[in-house]
């Protein structure tokens, strides 16, 4: 069974598990991922010598080398973790990855066919799995997609959402306990008919104030829900969001303030009728579909906030306060793909990547994959549980070093927490200043493995001189 890769070594060998029929690309791929593990930050000059960076490059380049590839032993383990699991969850989320108007990276596309703005930009559709036992602690990625936008169209990019779940759900071990999360890019009424036919579970959010087709008078979904009453409230810390950069974020994310929300929860199972217009490649859906859907809404909001209100579409039962409460935290877990994102580009520092072609691109991201997922699952641990063992998160050697050289200083012995912050300090995060950022926390990591390899050695040579 897969262990928790925490380690260093623990994800080299985990990452680079005979990926290739060629001996010398996994080595190759496990001393990439074996230097890139301990300071996702450096650029790639900074991370290798001379002959390991040019070992690096060809890597990425060797058509032989592909995203499936690099990715696929990691998959088989996380597949092993969820499958020691009853259910479990499967973020799927997208982002794009852009670079300077005027670069010359050959290979990518633009942001929006036959709109201004950059031209070098490809995308990244990843799935990862998550607890779902109110924990959220990541699991791994079990599967990664890229593409790029060409001039002419080629297939249809929103059905992604649907062949990635079923890719995956084929994938797993046990795809009946997987529950798949996605955000209002995902509402198609097409997929909802057949994830359901095929028994495959999900939590959608809902993007279209769809037409019902079970009630007397033409409704729509959120006319009907503006009558049914709550269920059941909760109370919610709601973090800052600070303002987005662009106005269809700013749409979709508006700022806010910190505040407690008091949120109201109702459901019902409704009728959604057929759209008129129906996606290419249709499977030519009924003229209906019964789902459930959850409602969460923020009755009472402070004067000058946007309001909270979510409409969830959902195959897990809602009869029960419990099971609709059940199904907002599955949603909720969704943002940890966010986190994972944000941990690619900035704690890997990867826009700044100097790869000049798609194909090697994407190859350097399916590397920094499995590190971005083993950074967010320190920060999970830290944070899910500050109280814990410190030792679960470094090795013996390490703590010693935290010790002597950090800056903060540890107890006999240090919690998570406290090995969490210490950590962060020695990438310059200051006490008060809340939690650490991902960059912060890369150069911290990176600082300790510097000085762990020179204790480590040290170590060695005192032992040498005694023989």
């Amino acid at each position: 069974m897969a262990k928790d890769p925490l380690e260093v070594a623990n994800l080299a060998s985990e990452v680079a598990n005979g990926n290739f029929g060629d001996e010398r690309l996994n080595k190759r791929l496990g001393a990439i991922v074996g230097r890139l593990v301990k300071d996702p930050s450096l650029s790639l000059p900074q991370a290798f010598d001379s002959a390991g960076l040019e070992g690096a490059y060809r890597f990425f380049s060797n058509p032989l080398v592909t995203p499936e590839g690099i990715l696929s032993a990691h998959e088989e383990a996380t597949n092993q973790r969820c499958g020691t699991r009853d259910d479990f969850l499967v973020v799927h989320d997208s982002s794009n990855f852009s670079y300077r108007e005027h670069g010359e990276r050959n290979g990518l596309g633009p942001t929006r066919r036959n709109t201004p703005g950059s031209r070098q930009v490809f995308f990244a559709h990843a799935s990862l799995a998550v607890s779902a036992d109110g924990n959220r602690r990541p699991l791994g990625v079990v599967a990664l997609e890229t593409w790029t936008r060409p001039a002419v169209p080629k297939g249809v990019e929103y059905q992604r959402w649907e062949d990635q779940i079923r890719a995956v759900s084929a994938r797993l071990d046990g795809g009946a306990n997987a529950i798949h999360l996605a955000d209002r890019e995902a509402d198609d009424y097409e997929m909802f008919y057949s994830l359901q036919r095929d028994k495959l579970r999900f939590v959608v959010r809902c993007l279209n104030n769809r037409w019902l087709a079970d009630t007397l008078t033409p409704q729509k979904l959120h006319a009907l829900f503006a009558l049914l009453p709550s269920t059941v409230e909760r109370e919610v810390q709601l973090p800052r969001r600070k303002p987005r950069p662009t106005a269809i974020t700013q749409k979709i994310y508006p700022a806010r303030e910190a505040r407690m929300a008091t949120l109201c929860i109702s459901a019902a199972k409704v009728l959604l009728k057929k759209p008129k217009s129906i996606r290419p490649h249709t499977i030519h859906p009924p003229e209906s579909v019964a789902i459930n859907v959850v409602r969460v809404w923020e009755p009472n909001p402070p004067a000058g906030e946007a309001a909270i209100e979510w409409y969830l579409y959902t195959t897990e039962p809602i009869e029960t306060a419990e099971q609709q409460l059940l199904v907002v935290d599955y949603y909720r877990a969704r943002w940890r793909i966010e986190e994972y994102f944000k941990c690619i580009k900035t704690g890997c520092d990867f826009l700044s990547r100097q790869l000049h072609d798609y194909e090697a691109l994407v190859n350097l991201l399916a590397t920094f994959a499995p590190i971005a997922y083993r950074l967010l699952l320190i920060r999970s641990e830290a944070t899910r549980d500050p109280d814990q063992p410190g030792a679960e998160l470094l090795s013996t050697d390490q703590l010693d070093v935290l010790r002597i050289r950090g800056r903060l200083k540890l107890s006999s012995n240090p919690t998570a927490g406290e090995v969490y912050f210490a950590v962060a300090a020695l990438g310059g995060h200051i006490k008060y200043s809340g939690n650490p950022g991902w960059l912060t926390l890369a150069r911290g990591y990176q600082k300790l493995d510097i000085l762990t390899e020179g204790w480590v050695a040290a170590k060695l040579q005192l032992t040498s001189d005694q023989r």
